[in-house]
């Protein structure tokens, strides 16, 4: 029997709860709050802490203090919250959906500033805003407008701005590659036998959307040929 591990229902249930909210030009982040986490970093070692992954920058943030700040990730292999793992992919830590011997499913979630820029070029900080005393961060730049780093003032006005659209890819993660998911970039994989690998998406009516299709394709893949 395949020793195949998919995160389906507790962890896919888990990132709907966490991620219900949608993201605002004032809360640029994957889910609706910081969430405890225990990540492991190289050599074993895990750490706590309130963890949330900046939509803009591709960062990983936590709470310290109070205060909002950007943590490295360089030692880090894996963060979980809940039932929900999220993984190291050259330095942006992903969200798993599914985990197959041969490699993983992850999406990435991107905000989409473009898509709201308005006349006055800003990216939060409304007039509304502005008046409360909330100060711009350089640090973040425009693309990661946070009024203020400090955890709680964020926290109360995050939906005081207009939602920040997103757009999602989902990926094979094999052999330390990420790879968009769809038969166009799998079938053009070196080794890949295209005509065989067609006949099986035919055969299993292969879905690109879901994590479970998605884990036959990475074996597929990984099998020898």
């Amino acid at each position: 029997m395949k020793k195949i591990l998919i995160l389906l229902a507790a962890a896919l249930f888990a990132a709907d709860v966490m991620a219900q909210d949608e993201p605002t030009v004032n809360w640029p982040y994957l889910y609706p709050d910081f969430i405890e986490g225990e990540s492991t970093l190289t050599g074993g070692k895990t750490v706590t802490a309130k963890y949330n992954i900046h939509l803009g920058l591709g960062a990983l943030h936590f709470v310290n203090d109070g205060v909002i700040a950007e943590s490295s990730v360089a030692n880090i292999l894996t963060i979980r919250m809940g039932d929900e793992v999220l993984l190291n992919v050259g330095g942006k830590m992903l969200p798993v959906l599914a985990k197959a011997d041969g490699g993983y499913v992850v999406k990435e979630t991107l905000a989409d500033y473009s898509a709201i820029v308005r006349d006055d070029g800003a990216y939060g900080g409304s007039l509304s805003n502005a008046a409360k005393g909330f100060s711009y961060d350089e640090n973040y730049g425009n693309y990661g407008y946070l009024v203020t780093n400090v955890y709680e003032d964020l926290l109360s006005i995050k939906n005081e701005s207009e939602e920040l659209p997103v757009t999602t890819k989902t990926y094979l993660y094999i052999d330390g590659k990420l790879i968009i998911a769809s038969k166009k970039n799998v079938s053009s994989l070196p080794g890949v036998d295209k005509k065989a690998f067609s006949d099986y998406l035919k055969a299993n009516k292969v879905d690109w959307k879901n994590p479970s299709h998605l884990v036959g394709v990475i074996d597929f893949v990984t099998r020898p040929q």
